[in-house]
């Protein structure tokens, strides 16, 4: 996978890592057709993503992360890269020796094998027919993440937490981390678990759960196979000493995920929220609506945005609801919630609802809408 930004720094800085790349057999997969998923298992909403493999298919790291819907290349730099791949080359010397603390990094048994065993997948094939159009055949990543998630919303199933936020950033236990470094530690936010848990600035993680970390998509692997509540143990370089420290996960950790930004969220907009956009107020935009800083006030940025099934007027709009709506309750929940976190409260808490109100503010005027989820 590729990423034009990256892709820039990467030819800007070619000759710091053209050795290290040459102690590598390079392959680059441009789609995912026929993609072992047992094997790859990566945040499928990325725009550049990178295995360290050994022969025998251990996996040493993972590279790539992001963020933005904007800009795919803010969180990753070639600085980064290049410690990973210096890092995956230490990791290699010790093999096998150390194949006790990869095992980690290996998923589970997918879903399924390949992306076109998907039920929405079906039309694809594992080889492309180079001698007919070949963007109409190919699988994009992000179809894979649309794909398991469709599992479950086309049967009317709750979506687990692993796949509706899958990957989830650092920051939600309040760390940020340097896109140049493996794993430091930027800033922890103040009463932030991370802060609880004993973690400081310039902290640098060593291992996560037992798992030697390369780059910050390591750390989001280990948070993506965690459990839904408990803890996993961290080893941190403090300056020069290695201190063990215990990440604590809340109930409910993951439910605080931003998922605004992912492209697989295109398609949850059109099921679970009638196609709008929407945006949370801020506190001073509050005081002006009276809106209470802890109950929903959700403004609606537009009302016609879908995945691949968009075309013509969504739910939102046919029931009425118009750009520039400030949402106060949706379904049966009033208290303050976020655009990724209405979403979830539908695929959820509401998988098999035919329809759900939804109550809106215009222009001062109280107004509420039955919105079809159909």
């Amino acid at each position: 996978m590729s990423c034009k930004g990256f892709d820039e720094q990467v030819v800007r800085h070619d000759e710091k890592i053209s050795e290290l790349m040459k102690q590598f057999v390079r392959v680059r997969i441009i789609q995912g057709n026929g993609m072992d998923l047992s094997l790859f298992q990566f945040d499928y909403d990325l725009t550049f993503a990178a295995f360290f493999l050994n022969a025998d298919k251990t996996i040493y790291g993972r590279f790539g992360t992001r963020s933005d819907f904007e800009n795919a290349a803010k969180d990753i730099s070639i600085q980064g890269f290049k410690k990973a791949l210096e890092g995956a080359l230490e990791l290699h010397k010790g093999y096998p020796g150390n194949n006790a603390l990869l095992a980690g990094k290996m998923g589970p048994e997918p879903q399924k094998k390949v992306p076109e065993a998907y039920p929405t997948l079906l039309r694809y094939t594992a080889q492309l027919d180079f001698n007919s159009r070949i963007n109409a055949q190919c699988i994009h990543c992000h179809q894979v993440g649309q794909a398991q998630r469709e599992v479950y919303w086309y049967e009317r199933k709750p979506v687990p937490d692993e796949v509706l936020y899958p990957f989830p950033l650092p920051d939600i236990l309040g760390l940020t981390f340097s896109s140049n470094h493996p794993a430091k530690i930027r800033n922890v936010a103040r009463g932030s678990s991370a802060e609880k848990d004993g973690f400081r600035g310039a902290d640098e993680l060593l291992t996560f759960d037992g798992q030697p970390i390369l780059s910050i998509a390591d750390i989001q692997w280990v948070l993506h196979r965690a459990p839904a509540k408990g803890s996993l143990p961290a080893k941190i370089n403090r300056r020069g000493q290695e201190i063990d420290l215990t990440v604590t996960l809340n109930d409910d950790w993951r439910k605080g995920s931003d998922i605004s930004w992912r492209t697989t969220t295109q398609e949850l907009r059109l099921v679970a929220l009638g196609g709008m956009v929407l945006e949370d107020m801020s506190d001073v935009e509050r005081q002006g609506t009276g809106i209470d800083a802890a109950k929903m006030g959700l403004r609606v940025d537009s009302v016609n945005r879908g995945g691949r099934r968009g075309g013509g007027q969504t739910n939102a709009a046919k029931a009425g609801i118009q750009r520039g709506d400030v949402i106060v309750a949706f379904g049966d929940q009033t208290q303050r919630l976020t655009e990724s976190g209405i979403i979830g409260y539908v695929l959820q808490e509401h998988p098999d609802a035919k329809a759900l109100p939804v109550v809106v503010l215009r222009d001062g005027e109280r107004m509420e809408f039955q919105m079809s989820l159909e």
